[in-house]
């Protein structure tokens, strides 16, 4: 089943911005899907009357608890009538463009197992990760390397992922790069640009011991996001890889630029 992630600060952050039914139909989630990831995660609501209130009237926003010890994300699922892959009479624009896409014969859709001639971002990446591994102290600086949350045993498939999506964005007419801030950025031409990062998921395990300690382990699983202000949707590893994914993820970031 499709569902979206949200860290903690992010989920704090939009439930004390909008309303949880705007949030709710943004996400193609539920209200009660959202209250309950908030309990999970310690998060304050705010009441109802708080969003009738004149915006100078509104309470101050209360602060995070300090003392959280429990997970740092949670995934909340989509309705099922709303899910992007769901069967119906007439295909959705985003399924129909990404149709379009899958047809292309000429499309570099395929994720390889091995890099074949790596577009320039992903070789110094992977030279400075070699170099991380050895622990030479030859590092590239952030601005001239993809900015990957993944544990050393899955390097290899973000790299390959991120060339295989590099590539196709060029190949359907946009630019990838850094953004002025730093960040993993598809430029289109009419002037837009929507953030990805790709990261890999982690799990809280508890170790016992003379004190138990508690920590987080990366789990293999990738998650892919991208982002244009509050715009924002992932996929997640499940039944179907990202790798195959590809197609839907393209056809997403080209719908969100043509969005005013």
């Amino acid at each position: 089943m499709d569902k979206i992630t949200f860290t903690r600060s992010e989920l704090y952050d939009l439930v004390w911005k909008f309303p949880l039914v705007q949030i709710a139909k943004h996400y193609e989630i539920s209200t009660m899907g959202i209250k309950n990831a908030c309990t999970k995660l310690e998060i304050p609501l705010p009441k109802t009357k708080h969003w009738t209130r004149p915006e100078y009237k509104r309470i101050n926003t209360p602060k995070l608890t300090l003392d959280y010890k429990g997970n740092n994300e949670i995934s909340i699922f989509k309705k099922r009538y709303e899910m992007q892959f769901r069967t119906t009479s007439k295909p959705t624009p985003l399924q129909e463009l990404a149709g379009k896409i899958k047809s292309d014969e000429n499309g570099p859709l395929q994720v390889f197992k091995k890099l074949k001639n790596p577009v320039a971002i992903v070789k110094i990446t992977e030279k400075h990760w070699i170099s991380k591994s050895l622990n030479d102290g030859i590092y590239e600086p952030k601005s001239n390397i993809l900015d990957l949350n993944v544990s050393v045993d899955s390097i290899n498939r973000a790299l390959l992922f991120m060339d295989a999506f590099i590539k196709l964005i060029e190949y359907r007419g946009h630019k990838f790069g850094k953004s002025e801030d730093g960040f993993d950025t598809v430029f289109f031409s009419n002037g837009i640009e929507i953030k990805v990062d790709l990261r890999e998921a982690l799990k809280r395990i508890t170790a016992n011991g003379l004190r138990e300690t508690t920590e987080y382990v990366f789990t293999g699983d990738f998650i892919f996001r991208v982002s244009r202000e509050s715009d924002k949707k992932e996929w997640r590893d499940g039944k179907i890889l990202l790798e195959d994914n590809l197609a839907i993820i393209i056809a997403k970031l080209e719908l969100m630029a043509l969005e005013e």
